[in-house]
C-alpha cells in the first residue's frame, strides 16, 4: 500500500511511453546487429534497465532540491566536457568520448540535462526573462556550445541550442530579440559555412543534390532512403532486411536505427514510432501548462521540445528530408550516453508532476 502511495504521482501514460520505445530499442538493435556484433543487443538491454531504474527513482527527488545542485552539475560537465579535449577517445575522426574502460561516455549528451535544469533554475528566479538573466543563460550556453563544436559535433551543439530557445521563448523573452538573432543568424550564415569542416559542407551538399555524390558524401543518405523505401507498407519482416543484413545501410543500429525499423517493419509501425513521439512531447506540453511552478513549466518545455525536435531531425534525416547532422534518436539509437540522458530528463519531468500532483491533493 505504501509502495503504491509513492509511486501515485506518476504520469503513467508519458511512462508506458518511453518505456515502450527503451523495449524496442532492445529488439530492433538485436535485429540490427546480431549478424555483425553478437553482443551489442545485451549491452543495450543493459543501458534500457539503467535508464528504466532511473525514469522510476529519479522522480522521488524533488526537483526543486535537485535544482539547487544544477550549476555545480554544470561544472562538473565543462570539465568533463575539457577532459575531452586531452583525453578523449577519437571515434570515426571525432573526438567526443571518454573511455573509462569498460564503457565510454560522451559528455555532451549529459549536457542537455544539465542545461535544461541549469537554465530552469536561473530563469526560475523571476517570472519573466529580464536582461541579468538572459546574459547568464547565454553564457552558460555559449561554454559547452563551443566545446562540443570543436570535437566536432555539429549536430549535438545544435540540440544544446533547441531546449533553450525554447525556455526562453516561454520565458516571453523580447521578441525584438528574437527578431535580431534570426537576422543575425542569416547574416551569419556565410561566415558560419567558411568555417565549417570539409565533411560537414559535403552533408549538406548531398543533401541538396544526394545524387552528386552517390558513393561517399550521400552513400547514408541514398541507402537510408533505399532501406526505408523497400520496407512498403508491412516492413520485409522482422530480422529480414537486406540494406541492413547486407551492410548497405551504415550506422544502423545508431543514427539510422528508424530506417531500420522502417524496411523491417514498414510505414504502419514507422509512423506509429512518429506518433509515440508526438505523444510524448504534447504529454509533456501539457504538463509545462498545467503546473503552476514556474522552474515546473521550463523544465517541461525545454524537455519536451528537445525530445521531439531531436526525434523529428534524426528521422527527418534518415528520409531525406535534412541533412545528417549525427543525432541519436532518442530512447531507440544504441549508446548509453544518450538512454541516461535523455531517462534523466523524463525523470526530471516527472518529478515535476509528482510535486504538482502532491501539492494539489495537500491544497484539497
Amino acid at each position: 500500500m505504501r509502495l503504491i502511495r509513492l509511486f501515485s504521482g506518476y504520469d503513467f501514460v508519458l511512462l508506458f511511453l518511453v518505456v515502450f520505445l527503451i523495449g524496442w530499442s532492445v529488439v530492433n538493435i538485436y535485429s540490427a546487429t546480431i549478424n555483425e556484433y553478437k553482443t551489442l543487443y545485451i549491452k543495450q538491454a543493459v543501458y534500457g534497465l539503467t535508464g528504466f531504474l532511473i525514469i522510476i527513482f529519479f522522480p522521488l527527488i524533488n526537483y526543486r532540491k535537485f535544482l539547487n545542485f544544477s550549476l555545480f552539475l554544470y561544472l562538473i560537465g565543462i570539465l568533463m566536457l575539457v577532459a575531452v579535449i586531452f583525453a578523449g577517445t577519437t571515434i570515426l575522426g571525432a573526438k567526443r568520448w571518454i573511455s573509462l574502460g569498460f564503457f565510454t561516455v560522451q559528455p555532451s549528451e549529459f549536457m542537455k540535462f544539465i542545461l535544461i535544469a541549469s537554465v530552469a533554475y536561473i530563469l526560475g528566479q523571476k517570472k519573466e526573462v529580464d536582461t541579468k538573466q538572459l546574459l547568464a543563460v547565454l553564457g552558460i550556453v555559449s561554454v559547452p556550445f563551443l566545446l562540443t563544436l570543436k570535437q566536432p559535433d555539429l549536430g549535438t551543439a545544435i540540440t544544446l541550442l533547441i531546449p533553450v530557445a525554447v525556455m526562453l521563448f516561454v520565458g516571453g523573452i523580447n521578441k525584438k530579440i528574437i527578431y535580431g538573432s534570426v537576422i543575425l543568424g542569416i547574416i551569419a550564415s556565410p561566415f558560419v559555412w567558411e568555417h565549417l569542416a570539409d565533411y560537414q559542407k559535403k552533408r549538406i551538399l548531398a543533401f541538396i543534390n544526394p545524387e552528386s555524390d552517390p558513393f561517399r558524401s550521400a552513400y547514408h543518405i541514398l541507402q537510408s532512403k533505399i532501406a526505408v523505401g523497400s520496407g512498403g507498407l508491412s516492413g520485409k519482416g522482422f530480422m529480414q532486411g537486406t540494406q541492413s543484413k547486407l551492410f548497405f545501410l551504415p550506422e544502423q543500429h545508431t543514427d539510422f536505427i528508424f530506417a531500420t525499423i522502417g524496411e523491417e517493419w514498414g510505414f504502419v509501425v514507422s509512423f506509429s514510432i512518429l506518433l509515440i513521439y508526438l505523444l510524448i512531447g504534447l504529454r509533456i506540453f501539457y504538463w509545462g501548462i498545467k503546473v503552476k511552478d514556474i522552474e515546473g513549466k521550463y523544465i517541461c518545455f525545454g524537455a519536451g521540445s528537445l525530445i521531439v525536435i531531436q526525434a523529428f531531425i534524426n528521422i527527418a534525416m534518415t528520409v531525406g528530408f535534412a541533412p545528417v547532422v549525427g543525432i541519436t534518436l532518442p530512447f531507440l539509437s544504441y549508446g548509453g550516453s544518450s538512454m541516461v540522458t535523455f531517462s534523466l530528463i523524463v525523470g526530471l519531468v516527472l518529478s515535476v508532476i509528482r510535486v504538482h500532483k502532491s501539492e494539489k491533493l495537500s491544497f484539497q
